[in-house]
This record gives structure tokens, C-alpha cells and sequence, in this order.
């Protein structure tokens, strides 16, 4: 604490905090959401510094739906709807390692039960006006679970003119209504009082078995002008989501797993209704033929309840500060129902103990019910700075207490939970709140304009956790200093270049933490032998980027960009062998060490006035070692990484009503883990997908659009398993006001 005490002193020697360090380069990519709104001279040259500047199209549902096509992003969707596992990774690093906020509210899922993770389906694009993408971990201001990036999405700002606007959406890939989008946002200021506020329901037919999806948003702001050019903000997010579990419609006689894909009816499917995937289970504990062998309606229901106050003050004309705080409320209730038939099959494959008797449960009796409180975490923010002449300085100290709650089991069919866990008895216990993780951060910097062309960003962040399990006389604590520096060259006329050194360090998540404690402890029924008494170690990441800009005035650009990371302590979070039964694997995370690296190109140009391509490419690699559940490095890959992800394609505005576009998307094969138990690998191939939009703009308030994606019906998994949708279009209507 004494380096923090350090960092907090001198961080104090700075009055104020500076927007201005946080500005525009190269390493940034904003996405404007209707190209229609950007007017004036500080949002054109924004425009020019940005690779990515997109209009609402297709079936776009929620923030991911805009960031599908960056070839330095990845996807790894089990469902087109509603997915609320580790979907995403940028540069190779998945969601836990990446930063999703909200008017620089961080909305990242902390929970222990069920992971944590971002949940996009819970962020729909109600009211978003903006997305801005940093890759990598150049920003001080950002850290703890920013080792791979950043993703920021801003509300529309609330003016005295108001705004309005109502969106809707319909298509499908059977039915043209298996699917359907509606939302409206609303905004304006009535002198020193401003609302905005967007809303959105959601929902989707089960394409996979079971595995149908509703969603209700509302996101309501509060702009409160104070004296002196002070603001008060208060905001509010609700959702309420009910997503059924993917039901295995595999016919390979295991009900629960579906990870040898060599057994007879592997590629059968139990319902020809659905394609043939694997299934799901709920998270959160060893589960139990309840939580495993799923039912037709399974399902959870999340409510979430995200609430955050910000006071922002000017100090003169060059400064000012802003304070946060915020609070999270989030929970999940889980329903499962009898299959007996299926319930009958992972009896015969085990011998007794299992004495589920089929006479005592029927088909659809309910045979689970439990209530888990995700997340009750809180913390605040504080950020400063000064504009001084050639320096903008900035500061901030932020602390979070990251807290899961307790779990509730209103009910449990012990006569169809009598196999697994819980010592043969069909028995499954409530717990209570665990005692949550404790984080500090705290960061300096400056963005120095050297010269007219040169500008150097360069700073310093600490950032530590501390973590207690429950029923342990442990703890896990660590802290560090990461320095970071970005040298941004205007050296030619439409020239430009930055490079960016750095290390960045992440803190165990609170699901990485329980397991780790559970796996190293000297509890013999859930240890892994080889992790007895091993600490927990953050990750730190010594990272280099690279980037190159030619711009052509009005034209467009060409965009080289290289990157580079070296992680010592990489956590790894997944199922390992133990010998001893029931399972034979524990669930455990640990330390490994791993380097990421690749290089991507991209390219805008106006062709004519009325005609744009642009097009973009990736290739990335990565390694891994020192793993010590796979001691002879047999699977050197981290999971579900492209080794190229490229794209193509050409936007023709026809005339002033018409346009049209369409884009080409190659993704290249990518290594999974086929059992991390037994130690098999796979590979998922390459496919190439092909989609076009058609617009019309009736007047300046009204507009339609009829799409469709995967035209030519490319068959492939952006995870194992899960087949993706094969050719699906739709219409949409927007109205603005």
C-alpha cells in the first residue's frame, strides 16, 4: 500500500483532470452510428483519424453487432442471440480481458457464479450515438481488465432541439419473422434540466434447440446543470432477459457432454427441427444431472439493475474534475425441467450409486429452481487534470469492491439429481455471499505536443487487488506499477505514425479467484494435486504497437498497424484430469505464459464521389507454455484465434435515396479444445461469408433498408459445436425526428 499511498500523493499534485489526454490516435477506431449526425469541424477531423465510421444496418441488436467485421476482432458465438459467454476478443484476448463502458461506466459482469463476462445481449443500442474501440493497453486510465482493449459507448448528449427516434427490425432464416428488433430513444434539454432516455425489446425464435431469446431495455439519463459550469449526471439501466439453454440435439447417447465427436449419432440429430449442435448446461458449481441434463424450457430470466451518479465541475477555462460512483444489482433465476428419457441415458452409462428411479419424476416436472445474485459490486472514480500550454496532464484514482451474493436453491429433484456430486444424495445446497475482491488503481500522465507534428503520450498506473476465500486462512494480493508511452509523428503532409510501449497488468477475476483457491486448497475432493498451495498470479503484459496512416484528402486512407504482447502469469480458466471420480477433471485456474502478435492492413477509398470500397486484412499468432496440466506443451495454442480474418467490400450511394452496399468476410481456421482433460485439439476451418444491404431514404426523417447475410449459405461454427446461421435476411425501419 505504500506504493500506492506514493502514487495518490502525486496524483493530488495535479488539481484537475484533462479530457484532452485521453484524445484521438492511432490506436483508436470510433464508430459513428449514423454518419448523418456528424457535423462540424471537430467531428470531421475525428472522421479523418478513424478507420471505422459505419451506418446502422442489418440485424444490428447490440454493441458486438457493429464490431463483427474489425479483422482484429474475433467471435466465438454459440447463438445469434442473446450468446452471454466469453463471445469476444480483441488482438486474441477474450472478454475478460476487455474493458466494455458505458459513458465511462464500466458494465462488465463481475459475479463469481456463471463467470464473468459482457453481456452484450443486456446492451442493446438503444440510445448509443458512438463506439470508440482501444486496442490494446496504451491508456493509463484504463485498467485491471484492460489488458486486450477497450470498447466505449456514448449516449446522445441531450441539446434544447429534441431528438427522436424509433427503429424496428424483422427477419429470419425460416419464418421472415423469427426474429425482431424495436427501439426508440427520445432526448432534449429544457434549460438547465436534460433527459435522454432509450428503450428496446428484443426477440428471437429458437434456431438452436431451446434456445429461444427475450429482452426488454431502458436506459433513462438525468442532466442536472450546477453553478460555475458544474453538471450533476444521474443514470439508470435496467434490463430483464430470458434466454432458453441450448438443449444437445446430438443422438450420441450422452445427454450431458457432447466432446467426443467419434461416437455413433454424434452428427444425428435428436430433432430434425434444429441443425445438430451440442448442448449447455447452468453454470455455477459442480453440476448435477439438474443442471446438466436440460429440459425442454430451461431457462434463466437475468435482471439487471446498473445505477451510477457523476458529478463533472470546470475549474477556469483550462480544467476540471469529475467524480463517479456506481453500484450493481444483478441476478439470475434458473429453471430447469425433467427429460427422463435423457435422465435415463447418463444412468446407464454409470454404474451405482446413480438410482434415479423414472417412477418418481415425470416429464416437464420442474426439477430445479434457484435464484443466484451475480453481482452486487460498487466503487467509485475519480478523475482530474490540466490543460497548461503545450501539456495536457491528467490524473485519477478509482477503487471497486467486486461482490457476487449468495445463491438460493428454492428446489431440487433429488431423485433426478441422485448422480455426480454432492456424495450420491441428489441434495444441492444454498450459499451464502462470498467476500468479494478489493481493487485500487491509480494513474498519472501527460500528452505533450512536442512540436506541430509530434506528440508524445506518456504516463504511469498502479493498480492492486486483494481477495479472502471464504472457509480459507488465505489470501491473494498483488499490486504494480505499469508505465506506458505513445509517440504519435504527423511527419508528412496525410502522413502520420505512432508507436506505443507499454506493460499493463490484470487482477484475477472473481471467478478465476474462487477456482484457484478451490484448486490449490487441501480439499482432496476438489484439488488438482500438481496446484496444492500455488498462489494466484496477476497477469502482466509488456506490450509494443504500431501504426502507420496515409490519408488521401477526401479520398480515404491506407492503415498499417502491428502489435506484439508477451504475458507472463496468463491466466488459464477451464477443466483439468484429476484422478478420482466421479468426473475425473476439477475445474480449476492457474498460471501459464503466452505471446500474442500479428499485423493487419486496411484501406478506405472513394472511388467516385458516390462509390466507396474499402476492405481490411489480419494475420495473427500466438504461443503458449508452461502449462502444468499439459507438461509436454501438446496443445501450443491459445483457443478460437484466426489465424486471418479479412474483409471486402463497397458502399454505392445510387442516388440521393438509394444506396447500396455489400461485404465479403473470410475468417481462417482456428484451434479449439476438444477436451482439455484428455488433451485433444481441433481445428475449426475457414469460411467466407457474403452480405448486402439495400437502402432507401424517403425524406430526411424517414428511412428503409431490406438485408441479408451469409447469402450463399456457408456452413461453419465461430465455436465448436454450435452450427451459425446459414442465409437469414430482413427489413428495418427507422424514424428520427
Amino acid at each position: 500500500m505504500r506504493i500506492f499511498a506514493g502514487v495518490c500523493f502525486v496524483v493530488l499534485l495535479y488539481p484537475v483532470w484533462l479530457w484532452a489526454a485521453g484524445s484521438e490516435n492511432l490506436m483508436h477506431d470510433v464508430f459513428m452510428l449514423d454518419a448523418l449526425t456528424v457535423t462540424g469541424a471537430m467531428d470531421e477531423e475525428q472522421l479523418d483519424r478513424t478507420s471505422a465510421i459505419v451506418v446502422e444496418k442489418n440485424r444490428s441488436n447490440n454493441v458486438a453487432d457493429f464490431l463483427v467485421r474489425d479483422p482484429e476482432i474475433s467471435f466465438k458465438r454459440k447463438a445469434a442471440f442473446g450468446d452471454s459467454s466469453d463471445i469476444i476478443s480483441i488482438r486474441g484476448f477474450e472478454s475478460k480481458r476487455v474493458m466494455l463502458n458505458l459513458d465511462n461506466r464500466n458494465i462488465v459482469s463481475t459475479g463469481t457464479v456463471g463467470g464473468n463476462y459482457i453481456d452484450f445481449g443486456t446492451i442493446p443500442l438503444d440510445n448509443i450515438e458512438r463506439i470508440e474501440v482501444i486496442k490494446g493497453g496504451s491508456s493509463i486510465e484504463y485498467g485491471n481488465s484492460a489488458l486486450g482493449g477497450v470498447i466505449n459507448a456514448y449516449t446522445r448528449r441531450p441539446t434544447e432541439d429534441p431528438y427522436m427516434s424509433l427503429y424496428g427490425t424483422v427477419g429470419g432464416w425460416d419464418d421472415p419473422w423469427d426474429f425482431y428488433n424495436i427501439r426508440g430513444s427520445y432526448s432534449q434539454k429544457f434549460n438547465a434540466l436534460g433527459i435522454s432516455l432509450g428503450i428496446s425489446q428484443q426477440h428471437a425464435d429458437a434456431f438452436l434447440r431451446n434456445n429461444d431469446y427475450d429482452s426488454f431495455h431502458f436506459n433513462p439519463k438525468v442532466y442536472l446543470d450546477l453553478p460555475w459550469h458544474g453538471e450533476l449526471t444521474l443514470g439508470y439501466n435496467f434490463s430483464l432477459t430470458e434466454r432458453g439453454l441450448i438443449r444437445s440435439n446430438r443422438a450420441d447417447g450422452n445427454p450431458t457432454t457432447d466432446s467426443n465427436p467419434h461416437v455413433t449419432g454424434f452428427n444425428t440429430a435428436i430433432d430434425s427441427k434444429y441443425p445438430v449442435a451440442s448442448g449447455e448446461y447452468f453454470a455455477g458449481g459442480a453440476p448435477g444431472p439438474s443442471m446438466n441434463v436440460i429440459g425442454d424450457d430451461a431457462h434463466w430470466v437475468k435482471t439487471r439493475h446498473l445505477l451510477d451518479i457523476t458529478y463533472f465541475q470546470e475549474v477556469f477555462d483550462n480544467a476540471y474534475f469529475e467524480v463517479m460512483a456506481f453500484q450493481n444489482y444483478e441476478s439470475r433465476r434458473e429453471k430447469n425441467y425433467a427429460d427422463v428419457d435423457a435422465r435415463l441415458q447418463l444412468q446407464a452409462m454409470n454404474p451405482p450409486p446413480d438410482t434415479f428411479n423414472p417412477s418418481l419424476t415425470r416429464d416437464g416436472d420442474m426439477v430445479l429452481d434457484r435464484d443466484i445474485v451475480v453481482d452486487r459490486s460498487y466503487g467509485y472514480k475519480i478523475k482530474t487534470g490540466l490543460d497548461l500550454e503545450d501539456h495536457s496532464f491528467i490524473a485519477g484514482v478509482e477503487y471497486k469492491k467486486l461482490r457476487s451474493g449468495k445463491t438460493d436453491v428454492k428446489m431440487v429433484d433429488e431423485n433426478y439429481n441422485k448422480h455426480g456430486s454432492n456424495g450420491w444424495t441428489g441434495r444441492m445446497d444454498s450459499t451464502d455471499a462470498n467476500n468479494g475482491a478489493t481493487i485500487w488503481g491509480a494513474f498519472i500522465g501527460d500528452t505533450f505536443s512536442w512540436t506541430d507534428t509530434l506528440t508524445l503520450d506518456f504516463g504511469l498506473r498502479f493498480d492492486s487487488y486483494s481477495y479472502r476465500p471464504d472457509d480459507q486462512d488465505r489470501k491473494y494480493s498483488g499490486q504494480a506499477l505499469s508505465p506506458k508511452a505513445t509517440l504519435t509523428w504527423d511527419f508528412a503532409e496525410n502522413h502520420s505514425a505512432s508507436i506505443a510501449a507499454y506493460q499493463n497488468y490484470r487482477t484475477p477475476s472473481m471467478p478465476e479467484l474462487y477456482w484457484a483457491s478451490q484448486a490449490s486448497s487441501n480439499d482432496n475432493t476438489i484439488n488438482v494435486p500438481y496446484l496444492i498451495g500455488k498462489e494466484m498470479k496477476p497477469e502482466t503484459a509488456k506490450g509494443l504497437d504500431l501504426a502507420y496512416q496515409w490519408r488521401f484528402p477526401d479520398k480515404g486512407f491506407v492503415k498499417v498497424s502491428g502489435f506484439y504482447y508477451n504475458i507472463d502469469d496468463y491466466i488459464v480458466h477451464k477443466p483439468v484430469y484429476v484422478s478420482r471420480g466421479p468426473s475425473y477433471q476439477a475445474w480449476s485456474a492457474y498460471n501459464v505464459d503466452a505471446e500474442i502478435y500479428g499485423l493487419t492492413l486496411g484501406a478506405s477509398y472513394n472511388l467516385m464521389e458516390n462509390l466507396k470500397v474499402q476492405g481490411t486484412a489480419t494475420w495473427q499468432d500466438n504461443k503458449k507454455k508452461n502449462d502444468p496440466s499439459d507438461p509436454n506443451n501438446e496443445m501450443k495454442n491459445l483457443e478460437y484465434i484466426p489465424n486471418w480474418k479479412g474483409t471486402l467490400g463497397f458502399s454505392w450511394q445510387i442516388n440521393p435515396e438509394w444506396n447500396l452496399d455489400a461485404n465479403l468476410t473470410y475468417v481462417g481456421e482456428r484451434k479449439y479444445y476438444i477436451n482439455t482433460v484428455n488433451l485433444s485439439q481441433g481445428t475449426l476451418h475457414d469460411y467466407v461469408t457474403l452480405g448486402t444491404s439495400l437502402g432507401y431514404k424517403f425524406n430526411e426523417h424517414l428511412s428503409f433498408e431490406a438485408y441479408a447475410d451469409n447469402i450463399t449459405g456457408a456452413h461453419y461454427e465461430e465455436s465448436w459445436g454450435y452450427p451459425a446461421m446459414g442465409f437469414n435476411a430482413g427489413v428495418s425501419c427507422k424514424w428520427v425526428f
